[in-house]
């Protein structure tokens, strides 16, 4: 079912003039006005450094995309892809790079706007990844803060549980949905694991008054 769903989405798009499979994960594509590339669709749940490895080097690939979007990438699979240039991402990240010039830029806004905004802050020295919605913050303490990203528009105790059983142990939780509002219930569970919950100005606040 999903290699059909795959295909189907592909031959709908409008920016696609052909595309081939060359393997079981990599698949070129033809666009009807810019230059063509070649992405690497990963139908598993979690993408690791030992997936990436043989894609990274000498294939020119320009983005490496899970599908369906649940699941995970490992922090060790997203470095590799950007220490060689290379998109890396949900399968809406490729969906994305057919109307950009450069493919290998495109990106998940979610990840991406909450990393940028972290990696701004005069008191952080670096983001890293653990996967890709476990952030760690890197503060110029030495303390490093691990900050869990999750999308909801109510936040409720109930999320904060499912981002525990799927990111493991967290400092913060960030939520980026900017709408929406964070329920009571929320801040208890986290406080009960010892975390904290937080928008992003609060959070930016957070790291600034940290000692």
């Amino acid at each position: 079912m999903s290699d059909h769903l795959l295909n189907k989405i592909l031959s709908e798009s409008q920016d696609i003039k052909d595309f081939s499979w060359r393997s079981k994960e990599v698949v070129s594509i033809k666009r009807n006005e810019k230059s063509d590339f070649n992405a690497v669709v990963f139908k598993k749940n979690q993408i690791t450094f030992e997936d990436v490895e043989p894609f990274i080097v000498n294939n020119n690939i320009s983005i490496v995309v899970k599908f369906p979007k649940v699941g995970s990438w490992r922090g060790d699979a997203i470095e590799a892809c950007e220490s060689h240039n290379i998109a890396w991402g949900r399968f809406g990240v490729l969906l994305r790079a057919l109307s950009m010039d450069d493919p290998e830029n495109s990106d998940d806004p979610e990840i991406a706007f909450s990393r940028r905004a972290l990696s701004q802050h005069t008191r952080v020295r670096k983001v890293s990844f653990e996967s890709d919605h476990l952030l760690k913050v890197h503060h110029d303490t030495g303390k490093i803060i691990r900050v869990a990203l999750v999308y909801e528009y109510d936040l409720s105790a109930n999320d904060v549980r499912n981002a525990v059983t799927r990111l493991g142990k967290f400092d913060a939780l960030l939520k980026t949905n900017p709408n929406g509002s964070v329920l009571n219930d929320a801040y208890s569970s986290a406080r009960s694991i010892g975390a904290e919950v937080y928008k992003i100005r609060d959070l930016m606040s957070y790291l600034a008054k940290l000692r």
